[in-house]
């Protein structure tokens, strides 16, 4: 069934072949918004629930369980009360990992998510992981990437990442 750190869906869900890959609106009015407002979840057990600190604070491999070859995990981000009052600054600056251990940083601008009549209901980021100090001199970009996916309900941000190892590497 489910695992501890990240997506394995069961085969007693989805018949064999299928996988769970959801559209970033399907991301976000099925599973996003149901979190949010309390709601079920379909394949709860497809997301992982994991607070912003713990996220933040380690290095991508040790977040995720690698079978069956998935190179695409889900995480329900859960901001406590003081990063959500710097939530904005957050989604545009680089995220330290550990203690010098790499970091993430945003590739652009947020972009919006839309719904069918254009209103915008979302914003998603695309962020990359550096091996290394953000303050170093050559920080090392590694094959791994993160759409962060925000939703702000009642005043709270509410955050799904996807995140993603690249397929042209063989390591970790």
């Amino acid at each position: 069934m489910g695992s501890q750190k990240g997506v394995v869906v069961s085969s007693d869900l989805l018949p064999v072949g299928f996988r769970f890959m959801p559209t970033d609106e399907e991301l976000v009015t099925h599973y996003l918004m149901n979190k949010a407002c309390s709601r079920a979840v379909p394949v709860a057990d497809a997301i992982q629930e994991i607070d912003a600190t713990r996220f933040y604070s380690n290095h991508p491999k040790n977040l995720v369980t690698f079978s069956d070859g998935e190179r695409e995990w889900f995480f329900f981000i859960h901001e406590d009360d003081e990063s959500c009052s710097s939530h904005a600054q957050r989604k545009r600056t680089v995220r330290e990992v550990g203690n010098g251990l790499g970091f993430w940083k945003p590739n652009g601008s947020e972009n919006p998510i839309c719904n069918e009549d254009g209103n915008v209901f979302a914003t998603k980021i695309y962020l990359t992981y550096f091996s290394g100090s953000c303050h170093s001199n050559k920080p090392k970009r590694t094959h791994w990437k993160m759409v962060e996916y925000h939703l702000q309900i009642r005043r709270e941000w509410v955050v799904l990442g996807r995140l993603q190892r690249g397929m042209d590497y063989t390591g970790f």
